[in-house]
Formats: structure tokens, C-alpha cells, sequence
């Protein structure tokens, strides 16, 4: 066998969470589970936070497997969600990280809103109290889901978003944030490559056009929402616009049916998205 197919073996789940965002695994223990499922190589997406490469990358190194820095950033389009991707973008980069740092205000904004609205339905929750569930500076609505399971308001976490928390529920605040286009450029400006998450999921493929022209590079392909017909239909649109198609587990807590690794994506993935890099950066100069 030669180098060159050599470097083609193996896994990559570029799409993994820690319990510095809404994970629930530290990254030792997600780096270990990881190891076990025969990963080569990861990146942790956490929620608007680049801190997870840093805190991760030691165990990574440790135990052989290569990481590459990741995170997923919430932007905001017609009052929806929309996730995007940066993969190796600069952790020490001012302008993303005083975005972060604004999104961090927002998000502890949002949760004390979304705690009013419960407090209306006589659901009494403190934030000290969602607090507690939240081991970086990313609060989130899965925080208080958790806390609502804790108190007993509710008997699981799905049933936490579906009667409180969801897009449209009694509790739900809207979030605000950076459009789609400003997010990918942001990524851009601190050496990153953009990528649209779970497109399925978040159902904006009228806006994948705009998207290619403010500067996307990929689109995730493999995901565990996006099987059969709905698989090939987002691989038809990466190939119509030249896309890598990308992909991973969205791994969140060892409870969910769907474990790093489980989408069997090939390593020739991040040997695409390194190249497309390389091929950004070169233009840029």
C-alpha cells in the first residue's frame, strides 16, 4: 500500500459537542469515546465558543487522534436559527472572539427572558439554579431544559422543548445575532471555512445560493437527520455548487441513538476542506 492510500483510512466526526457548550462529556471523556469508536480524527463544534480546540486538543494528542479546530456559530435569519460551521479558524482571532463575547451577553440575556416568560406559567426556575448546568460561558435553552427535568416540571427533555422551549412554545424568545452572510464572512476574516450544519434541519435551502455567494465552502452531507432521499437531495446541492460535503454525529450526550462515528464519514473529507483552505488563503493574498 502506498503513502497516498494510506492517509485515505479511517473516520473523521467533524460535528462533536462538550459539556462547554450543551454536551454533557468533558472533552477527556469525549476524546476517550471517541478513541473507542475508531475515530482518526475530530473537531469539537461547540456552540459560539473557541475554546473546546484548546481544551481538547491535549487528551487528542495524547491518545492519537487528530483534531482540528471547530465551532458552530448560531446566526439568525427571519427570526430562525441557522447554524453555521468554522473549521480551523484562529482561536486568538479579536474580531471573532469580541463576537463571541457578545453572543455570550446575549445568550444570558435570552435565558433570563425565556426564565420570565416560565415564571408567567408557574414554573419557577432560578438562573443560578440553569447555571449550574452550564460548565463554559454558552447558556442555552438546553440548560433549562435540563433544570426543568431536575425540578420535575417535566419528565424528559424533549418534552422540555415540545411544551416550553421550542420555536413557538410559551416560553420561547427569539434570538438575535449575525445574519447567515455575516457569519460565514466572520469565519473568513479569522482563517476559517464556513460550512452550512444540518441543513435539513434547519430548512433554509431557498438561502444556500446567497449563502455560496457570500463565501460558504461546504455543507454537511452526513447526518444522521439526513438519510435516503433526503441524503442524496443535499448531496445534489453540494455538487451543484461545488460544496465539500461535510458531516458528523452532532454527538451530544452518551443517551442519543447516534454516537461519534456513527456516520462511517471518510477521512478524504478533511483532506478536502484542509485543501479548500489552502486554496482560500492563497486567493486571499
Amino acid at each position: 500500500m502506498t503513502d497516498a492510500a494510506k492517509q485515505k483510512i479511517g473516520f473523521a466526526d467533524l460535528h462533536l459537542h462538550t459539556n462547554l457548550s450543551d454536551g454533557s462529556l468533558t472533552p477527556l471523556e469525549l476524546v476517550k469515546l471517541s478513541k473507542r469508536k475508531g475515530l482518526r480524527c475530530i473537531s469539537v463544534t461547540d456552540h459560539d465558543t473557541l475554546a473546546s480546540y484548546s481544551a481538547t486538543k491535549p487528551y487528542a494528542d495524547e491518545l492519537g487522534i487528530e483534531i482540528i479546530p471547530g465551532i458552530e456559530v448560531s446566526s439568525v435569519w427571519q427570526g430562525r436559527d441557522v447554524h453555521i460551521l468554522g473549521y480551523f479558524c484562529d482561536p486568538t482571532n479579536l474580531a471573532m472572539n469580541t463576537e463571541l463575547g457578545e453572543s455570550a451577553k446575549q445568550r444570558v440575556s435570552r435565558a433570563k427572558a425565556i426564565l420570565k416568560k416560565l415564571a408567567t406559567l408557574g414554573v419557577n426556575l432560578s438562573f443560578e439554579k440553569v447555571m449550574t448546568y452550564c460548565k463554559g460561558k454558552v447558556v442555552g435553552r438546553p440548560h433549562i431544559a435540563m433544570a426543568l427535568v431536575d425540578e420535575e416540571y417535566v419528565s424528559n427533555f424533549g418534552e422540555a422543548f415540545n411544551k416550553y422551549l421550542a420555536d413557538g412554545a410559551p416560553a420561547f424568545v427569539e434570538k438575535r445575532g449575525l445574519n447567515p452572510q455575516q457569519t460565514i464572512r466572520l469565519i473568513e476574516n479569522a482563517g476559517g471555512i464556513a460550512v452550512l450544519a444540518h441543513p435539513y434541519k434547519s430548512n433554509v435551502d431557498n438561502l444556500i445560493p446567497d449563502l455560496v455567494e457570500a463565501g460558504l465552502q461546504g455543507i454537511e452531507t452526513y447526518s444522521p437527520a439526513q438519510k435516503g432521499a433526503v441524503g442524496r437531495h443535499y448531496r445534489e446541492i453540494a455538487d451543484r455548487y461545488n460544496l465539500v460535503g461535510t458531516g458528523g454525529s452532532d454527538f451530544h450526550t452518551e443517551n442519543s441513538p447516534y454516537g461519534p462515528n456513527c456516520m462511517k464519514m471518510p477521512y478524504t473529507v478533511v483532506e478536502e476542506l484542509r485543501e479548500r483552505r489552502e486554496k482560500f488563503r492563497a486567493e486571499s493574498f
